[in-house]
């Protein structure tokens, strides 16, 4: 899978990426949502890891723009300050607690790559009937 860490905190960035790297996934980072954003359309990624509190555009304000323009995006948020409602709302698919441990993350990742499966399954399944 394609994913994008999303995180002003430089170490944040590179602690997550090279924990999900790890797990045989393509990733790169972004310092804030608007980069982000950019990123996006240029590449389309899979999954999005996001933090709550960046500087330019937040972590909701980019769930909620990523979400109008590719549904099919999952996107995990991340937070120490707003709970996982705020971040629901904005349209993100999960959300974890900070802190957390790397393996939570890991489990969240390979948590969308079997929902991506799973929507995959059901489309193809809706093809094979028409």
């Amino acid at each position: 899978m394609k994913i994008m860490v999303v995180d002003d905190n430089p170490d944040i960035l590179e602690v997550l990426s090279s924990a999900i790297r790890l797990c045989g996934h393509t990733v790169d980072t972004a310092c804030d949502g608007f980069d982000a954003m950019n990123l996006q359309l240029k590449n389309r990624y899979d999954v999005i890891v996001t933090d709550a509190d960046m500087p330019r555009m937040d972590g909701f304000e980019l769930c909620k723009l990523m979400k109008e323009r590719f549904p099919d995006l999952y996107i995990i948020g991340m937070s120490g300050t707003y709970g996982e409602n705020v971040f629901r709302e904005a349209g993100a698919d999960m959300c974890l607690a900070k802190p957390f441990s790397i393996l939570d993350m890991q489990k969240a990742v390979e948590g969308a790559l079997q929902s991506s499966k799973g929507k995959s399954a059901r489309i193809e399944h809706r093809k094979s009937n028409l």
